[in-house]
């Protein structure tokens, strides 16, 4: 655990007023109320029967990420090193990453409608760029913030990314409820 306690030192070294802000709007957009603000564009701009695939993405997401911190309970970096700063609010335990859990099925969501309805390649391959550059700049600034380590960043991509998929699954599946 030394070796995440020094990824955190290094990149909290890097602290200044421009990435404060840079990374509270990265992780501001991977939380819940960032999947509210997408749930809702989709919702009356776009397709209603995506909308609600994509709420209930985030909805069951948001759940197993809430049991997997009771029952693992890993504290947070701060509360066991001195050397992190703890300078973002945070709610529940560490491991794994609500936030990258968040942004992750945001990304895979995003992603998935990007592949559904984009017709232009080089825009496909643009958007995922951008949505990947999201997912790492989401990693770094959790970290920047001293609420993770690496490994429940790492966790809350995996955990968001196969819930995610399996979900979208279960909608395109039931075509007639939630995805034309």
């Amino acid at each position: 655990m030394q070796w995440e306690i020094s990824i955190i030192e290094y990149i909290q070294s890097l602290q200044n007023g421009f990435f404060d802000v840079f990374f509270y709007i990265f992780s501001f957009f991977a939380s819940i109320v960032g999947a509210l603000i997408i749930y809702i564009f989709l919702y009356f701009f776009s397709n209603k029967k995506y909308a609600n695939c994509f709420g209930l993405t985030v909805i069951f997401n948001v759940v197993i990420n809430y049991v997997l911190k009771i029952i693992i309970n890993r504290p947070r970096p701060y509360e066991i090193s001195d050397s992190i700063l703890n300078t973002a609010q945070a709610l529940g335990k560490s491991f794994p990453s609500g936030h990258m859990v968040c942004a992750t099925t945001i990304a895979v969501f995003l992603i998935f409608y990007i592949l559904k309805n984009c017709k232009q390649k080089y825009k496909k391959i643009i958007y995922i760029f951008l949505i990947s550059l999201y997912l790492i700049f989401v990693a770094i600034s959790r970290m920047y913030f001293g609420q993770h380590y690496l490994t429940d960043l790492v966790a809350g991509l995996l955990v968001g990314f196969i819930l995610s998929f399996l979900v979208i699954k279960y909608c395109l599946k039931n075509k007639k409820i939630l995805i034309k």
